[in-house]
């Protein structure tokens, strides 16, 4: 089995090439941080006027040369394309400074740019896990960043979601995961396991992301490998992707989740307006499960506690949500959690006197049969009752 060593961007052009191609893709480089800036500084512009959105002076600053660098990484990808594509058609003068007609006139042919191979594993990304914190009982957040954090690029929703991917640690594979290889190489059983995770925060400033599993029993490897997380240790993940973002001019927000939708519900609550009005209902296993949360001014949180029973058979979002005062009017309804239970909660919305365009339910995960479960040390907290799945915390 071979090892793919990660190729990272650097903003600097490969050696050794053309003169002239290099030159080119210069140019092409900087224009495209140039154009990066500028758009980014018209789409803030108008997320401003639109509802609001002002960023600090630091933030905005970060934004900007965040969007300067893709920029010129696009630009520099698109440029490298062109001159692979064309080969030695393209012509360029060795010294661009001492031409006085088009870069690309009649001159001396060089050997085409070794344009650097796409990396095998995909859309992977590699982040090191700085620390590990432990918001409740039944929650770790895992917070990561390093050198793999200028990789990622959030979408900014409140649901944003990634891939993580987690090997049994007992094989010692490294990360990025040639995937194709190890399909050829491995067992299934010891394939790496990928699941979906909602992206918890992000914060460019810091350059760190948040995760948060829910820990539960039986572990799958996702639960196990947070369960024994440590600082050093490597955490790999793809693109987000996610499109929920709450709307600033609704009268009334209406969110329910359960473990599983919790890290989602928390991003959307820290984006409201501080003004924002309405109520959230979170059910955890019991008291030791709750999180403090920065709420808006007017939002009520009520927790909603199993005692014990079962996740995969709890009616606790569904009845809460019956017992209050049918919604109407311009209401936000956000519901993510088991699959029953959000059933139950989007045929009960579909009769109340709001735009349907304005309820979003997700399910999140469903209760089935065990999948891998890899070993996962004693010492490391409390456990919640087998059967208790999460699709979007682990399966």
């Amino acid at each position: 089995m071979s090892h793919h060593k990660k190729r990272r961007y650097t903003g600097k052009v490969p050696h050794p090439l053309a003169a002239g191609h290099a030159q080119i893709l210069e140019v092409a480089m900087e224009a495209g941080r140039r154009a990066g800036r500028k758009a980014a500084k018209k789409k803030l512009k108008r997320a401003s006027r639109h509802d609001g959105t002002k960023l600090s002076k630091a933030l905005r600053e970060s934004v900007l040369r965040d969007a300067e660098k893709a920029g010129g990484k696009a630009a520099y990808a698109a440029a490298a394309k062109a001159i692979r594509k064309a080969g030695h058609r393209i012509a360029v003068p060795t010294d661009l400074h001492q031409s006085t007609g088009s870069p690309l006139a009649p001159g001396p042919i060089h050997e085409p740019m070794p344009v650097p191979r796409r990396r095998i594993s995909g859309s992977q990304i590699v982040m090191e896990v700085l620390r590990v914190e432990r918001p409740s009982r039944s929650m770790v957040r895992i917070v990561a960043g390093g050198e793999g954090f200028d990789d990622f690029e959030s979408n900014g929703a409140a649901d944003q979601y990634v891939k993580l991917y987690f090997a049994n640690p007992a094989l010692g594979l490294l990360a990025p995961y040639d995937m194709r290889s190890l399909r050829k190489t491995l067992r299934r059983e010891d394939f790496p396991a990928s699941r979906s995770y909602t992206i918890r925060r992000h914060d460019p400033v810091a350059r760190e992301l948040a995760i948060e599993f829910f820990i539960h029993e039986p572990a799958g490897p996702a639960a196990a490998w947070a369960a024994a997380a440590q600082p050093g240790d490597q955490l790999v993940l793809s693109k987000s992707k996610g499109k929920f973002r709450p709307d600033p001019k609704a009268e009334q927000h209406l969110y329910a989740a359960d473990d599983a939708g919790i890290p989602a519900i928390a991003a959307a609550l820290e984006m409201l307006p501080r003004t924002a009005s309405g109520r959230v209902f979170l059910e955890v296993e019991g008291p030791e499960d709750e999180q403090e949360f920065d709420l808006p001014l007017h939002m009520e949180l009520t927790w909603l506690h199993r005692n014990g029973e079962p996740a995969a058979v709890s009616n606790l979002l569904a009845d809460a949500l019956r017992d209050i005062p049918a919604p109407h009017g311009r209401v936000e309804v956000l519901a993510l959690g088991g699959r029953d239970a959000v059933r139950d909660i989007r045929k009960l919305a579909s009769h109340w006197d709001i735009e349907q365009r304005n309820i979003h339910v997700s399910s999140y995960w469903t209760a089935r049969r065990p999948g891998r479960m890899w070993p996962v040390p004693a010492a490391e907290g409390p456990r919640l009752e087998a059967g208790q799945r999460s699709a979007v915390t682990d399966d």
